[in-house]
């Protein structure tokens, strides 16, 4: 049932076409071992190029280390390339948000693996399980509807989860019944981590109290709310364009139709429109009962203000618009050396470049390494405001985006691009303000006489600041 669970959730999704070439996330644990071996029965049926890759991130010392000569000792039997990166000790995560900050430098690592194998997918060896304990873990949080639909099948065009259908023991039988041994990480087991209470203790309980098969209903429930969530804001797209008043270029729709609809989908017109004016900004409940509040009666010529939105109601038309920006931040451009830093008074940043090793302690908005050449490094970088056009590939997309686009994507309102700090090195983007670094192998290959360059954004503080060079 594992292989056919496999393949089903494969063909259905379409997460691997003939000839792909795909990157494997390997653990050493019981799920990644799994994965690899599933891939491996349907490696010659569907031409597919595979590797591997793991990330060490040292945090168990010994265990950790034994984990990552496991996955390269696993490559090797099965003939495959695998790429096994050490993080050092000042590259840990470390903290209270320790776990997201390792799975975020996990991604950014499979995702520039991906790019210099030229990985047009990468495989990750989530479990019905972890998509059970996501929902439960959302659900304590507070999510909503989306938040509750927990993980997708597939992310951004590249990120496969061909596992998701199956369970975590039977993976296990499955392992077994081939004699394929894995490790365990121990620290599976320490219930400091909400996610391990979650596994070991809050499932287990709702199975023997409440239903034996949760894990599946949890994980149904999440399917049922994606495909719910997906739906809905499909359908309210489609209401709004189809609603909208041709000849007004204003964002808004006539009071007398948005009575007939039910309660919840005028809700969800309204988060739309505060949606399209104001990207990456979730209207609060409260904001949007107040905007609701002008569709009643006597209210024409009344306004409300959410954040850098107004709301009027104009006679029988409810109307959305942006309220004018702030003074313009005037454009910049500044060298920055290797090493070296820019402060950027404008927009209240400072960007420093170091050799090899980044800061210790600083606290940043972002960081970026890249691999230039000693004549790179002796021409030093350039960072300056972003301009309309300016494009790049950013690491893991398959193909260059402007970044106005990118704004787009990550629902950065208009207000708030003026001045977007951007990093060039010979004309070309290697970076820009929260946004990956720049794809391709000109920036990431250590070929012999590279070398490493790392870039940290940092908020600026008012004074001198000691803790790093000057610029050259």
């Amino acid at each position: 049932m594992v292989f056919q669970n496999f393949v089903r959730l494969i063909r259905r999704g379409k997460l691997v076409a003939p000839g792909d070439k795909v990157l494997l996330a390997l653990s050493g644990g019981a799920d990644s071992t799994a994965l690899l071996c599933l891939f491996l029965e349907i490696r010659s049926q569907l031409d597919l190029e595979l590797a591997g890759a793991h990330l060490n991130h040292g945090l168990r010392e010994k265990e950790s280390d034994a984990d990552a000569e496991f996955v390269r000792s696993l490559a090797a039997d099965h003939h495959l390339p695998c790429v096994v990166e050490k993080l050092s000790p000042r590259e840990r995560p470390k903290g209270g948000n320790a776990e997201a900050r390792a799975r975020e430098q996990r991604y950014r690592f499979l995702q520039r693996i991906g790019d210099s194998l030229g990985a047009r997918r990468i495989a990750l060896a989530h479990t019905r399980n972890d998509q059970a304990e996501t929902v439960l873990l959302r659900l304590l949080r507070g999510s909503g509807s989306l938040g509750l639909a927990a993980i997708p099948v597939s992310r951004a065009d590249r990120f496969i989860r061909p596992l998701l259908s199956i369970e975590r023991e039977e993976l296990r039988t499955y392992l077994r019944s081939r004699g394929v041994g894995w490790r365990e990480d121990s620290s599976n087991r320490d219930l400091r981590f909400a996610r391990n209470k979650v596994r070991h203790e809050l499932i287990p309980w709702l199975e023997k109290s409440f239903n034996p098969s949760i894990v599946d209903v949890l994980a149904r429930t999440a399917e049922n709310l994606r495909g719910d969530a997906e739906s809905l804001e499909w359908l309210v797209g489609d209401l709004a364009g189809r609603h909208a008043d041709p000849a007004d270029a204003r964002l808004g729709w006539r009071r007398s139709w948005l009575n007939t609809l039910p309660p919840g989908l005028r809700s969800q017109l309204v988060r739309h429109a505060l949606g399209i004016l104001d990207p990456g900004k979730r209207a609060l409940k409260k904001q949007v009962d107040a905007v609701l509040e002008l569709l009643q009666d006597h209210k024409s010529g009344r306004s409300v203000r959410i954040g850098p939105i107004q709301a009027t109601r104009e006679f029988d038309r409810l109307l959305f618009r942006e309220l004018p920006a702030s003074p313009p931040v005037d454009s910049y451009r500044y060298p920055l050396g290797i090493p070296g830093q820019a402060r950027l008074h404008q927009v209240g940043l400072v960007f420093q470049t170091y050799l090899n090793q980044g800061s210790r302690g600083l606290p940043l908005l972002d960081r970026w390494e890249i691999h230039l050449s000693p004549q790179a490094v002796a021409r030093g970088l350039e960072v300056r405001s972003w301009q309309a056009g300016d494009a790049y590939r950013p690491l893991g997309s398959l193909r260059p985006r402007k970044i106005k686009e990118l704004f787009q994507k990550k629902r950065i309102g208009l207000s708030a691009r003026a001045g977007w700090p951007v990093v060039t090195c010979g004309g070309k983007i290697v970076c820009a303000g929260s946004f990956p670094v720049a794809a391709g192998a000109e920036w990431h290959r250590s070929s012999q006489g590279a070398v490493k360059v790392v870039i940290e954004e940092r908020a600026l503080r008012d004074g001198p600041d000691s803790s790093v060079p000057t610029p050259n």
